[in-house]
């Protein structure tokens, strides 16, 4: 499975089983690469082909069509803020307002054009052959990008000269809600497929139902849920980054309190878009989402913004699935598309009375796609599927070798200042993390989606808050407002959170409101303003090494949970390989890193304190087996 969309991806199955995916931004490191995914497509052949393309059966685009120049030019990695506002009132301005009808901003591509043309704003790393658009008009190069390059791009690469079959991105995403996570026989025939997202093949949300050969049927589909859309737009007018930044809207929604204000705002967004009577409707029309969407908001507060947007969200997403789930006599979701990553609604839609269960898979965003093509084509022709059952779907690509001065030496610092400790298990990390050292782990397979789930993510006590500011300020350089996750061990979730329905969430895509008199014990993974969790249920089957470092820790604290971010610096992608993740060390505050092999880099400066818990532990292991 391929996919060009935003954060473009490779996926490979090997009779019915989803066996690796890759993101290509993992190995360009430009966030959200868009991109054809050649270095992702030769790891995934590496690593369970034995290098053999020929090996392949099938070839599947996740999406029908995608826009050359949305491929030519960078929107998604290094597009930054200034950029979006500058487009805005060059290109989009002119198109809804028409001031100037006769420039090139007329809406066949020229604006984009003359950029292209001037080597502005280019997509590096995209790997196809854009020449022709040069040469083209706008419709003659989407149509050739669409029906010749797609194909040749592949032949170029891969010398693939078979079909290349085109799914429909909202099939891709309903299928990938389906089979994404497993589900009982009994929730498979009674599950409600919702998709939703911004826009995908001319649509932004689709309605299905399974049947009993493993298909879906879909029931309907549409391009009027613009709930997506309109936070994409709020998040760039509050200054930040479209279509990576808004889980930093989300984040910040829940510090407002002005009950009053709030609602005030939240009625622009009611008035722009709400669902009534089993459909999407707008009582007072919006002539684009940026400029007539900002001047409504003109004078309310960003906070409350903020909070107007994610409640008005939370609440028409719930009317159009409360429709569905009765149209459908369903009583249980799985739900995808990009909509879905806002877990702070998926958290509302749990406390819907109507539902029994809601199950969301890994980052539904459009790098799932992939998936999502491979399931649809393998159920579609009556194959046996095999739903996913974790993530952890990445590879080691390059084991550190005992010589890791090189790798220092590389990133222009002094390899004396590093140093290395064999034999630090579970148990030894989790005294380090104990006496509150600050850990990064890259150990076993690397995650897939947007969220770390262990195997590339920096861990730390969740009971002492000053981590939260030390990992904030000194490691990630996150914004202050924004959350961290506790990985819990799925036995004790129940302890931390509010969860009547028993839901399974193993990968932080459903927001849970905490108990409260345990919450001092994870108090630096809960969101500071209202102590909601996005958590993680560690679970032994799936990951039994971080299974066990979590456990060692309770057994050392009374605290069945690690405080969990992603391994990487602020603005890049998470880490991958084992070079990632040294250069994470390197250009870092961290001062310790876990590697494969029971091993642990670390920085000198914290050697005294490093040997003194090292050997307050060793003491302790001999004095048990002297008793």
């Amino acid at each position: 499975g391929i996919s060009t969309s935003h954060n473009s991806s490779a996926a490979l199955m090997i009779d019915g089983r989803i066996v690796g995916v890759v993101q290509e931004e993992r190995l360009t490191k430009r966030k959200n690469q868009v991109a054809f995914p050649k270095r992702s497509i030769e790891r995934l052949i590496a690593n369970h082909l034995a290098g053999e393309f020929s090996r392949i059966e099938r070839v599947l685009w996740a999406g029908l069509e995608d826009d050359a120049y949305w491929i030519a030019l960078d929107h998604y990695a290094d597009f930054d803020v200034q950029d979006h506002v500058r487009e805005m009132h060059e290109y989009w301005h002119p198109f809804f307002y028409g001031e100037d009808e006769q420039t090139l901003y007329s809406g066949d591509g020229g604006y984009w054009k003359a950029c292209i043309d001037k080597g502005e704003l280019m997509n590096a790393d995209h790997n196809f052959d854009l020449e022709f658009i040069h040469r083209m008009s706008w419709d003659e190069a989407f149509k050739h990008f669409n029906e010749v390059e797609k194909i040749d791009v592949l032949r170029r690469h891969f010398g693939w000269n078979g079909t290349v079959k085109k799914l429909n991105h909202h099939k891709c995403h309903a299928y990938y809600a389906l089979y994404g996570a497993p589900l009982t026989p009994q929730q498979y025939e009674g599950a409600l497929v919702l998709t939703a997202d911004s826009e995908g093949d001319d649509a932004n949300w689709s309605v299905s139902v399974p049947e009993g050969d493993g298909t879906l049927k879909l029931i309907e589909f549409g391009n009027t849920n613009h709930v997506a859309r309109l936070y994409k737009f709020v998040t760039l007018l509050l200054g930040m980054k479209p279509n990576e930044h808004e889980y930093k809207v989300m984040g910040l929604s829940a510090y407002s309190n002005s009950k009053r204000h709030i609602e005030a705002t939240e009625e622009v967004f009611f008035e722009a878009l709400d669902f009534r009577n089993g459909e999407f409707v707008r009582d007072r029309p919006l002539k684009d989402s940026y400029f007539d969407l900002g001047s409504r908001l003109e004078g309310h507060r960003f906070d409350n913004i903020a909070a107007a947007v994610q409640n008005w969200s939370s609440q028409v997403t719930m009317k159009w699935i409360r429709h569905w789930l009765k149209e459908t006599d369903r009583k249980g979701l799985c739900f995808s598309g990009g909509l879905s990553m806002n877990i702070k609604m998926n958290g509302d839609i749990l406390t819907m009375p109507e539902l029994d269960w809601l199950s969301v898979p890994a980052s539904g965003g459009d790098e799932s796609l992939t998936i999502g093509a491979c399931f649809a084509e393998c159920a579609e022709d009556h194959r046996s599927v095999t739903p996913m059952s974790h993530v952890y779907l990445g590879d080691l690509p390059d084991a550190l070798s005992s010589d890791w001065r090189s790798v220092v030496a590389d990133l222009e610092e002094d390899p004396d200042e590093f140093d290395d400790y064999d034999g630090i298990d579970a148990v030894a990390a989790a005294r380090l993390l104990a006496a509150d050292f600050i850990l990064a782990r890259a150990v076993g397979p690397s995650e897939f989606g947007a969220r770390a789930l262990g195997n590339r993510s920096i861990l730390a006590n969740p009971s002492n808050p000053n981590n939260l500011k030390l990992i904030n300020d000194a490691i990630k350089n996150r914004d202050f407002w924004m959350p961290f996750t506790p990985s819990i061990l799925s036995e004790y979730a129940a302890r931390y959170l509010v969860n009547p329905s028993n839901i399974r969430s193993p990968y932080m895509t459903i927001g849970f409101e905490t108990v409260p008199e345990h919450r001092k014990d994870i108090i630096a993974a809960l969101h500071p303003g209202d102590f909601s969790a996005r958590p993680q249920f560690v679970e032994q089957e799936t990951n039994p090494e971080y299974w066990d470092l979590i456990e060692a820790f309770r057994k050392i604290s009374g605290i069945p949970a690690l405080l969990n971010t992603s391994l990487n610096l602020h603005g890049e992608p998470m880490n991958y390989s084992i070079s990632d993740a040294v250069r994470t060390l390197v250009r870092s505050e961290l001062d310790l890193l876990l590697l494969p092999g029971k091993r642990l880099l670390y920085k000198k400066r914290v050697s005294k304190r490093l040997s003194n818990v090292l050997a307050e532990l060793v003491n302790g292991i001999e004095a048990r087996k002297a008793d």
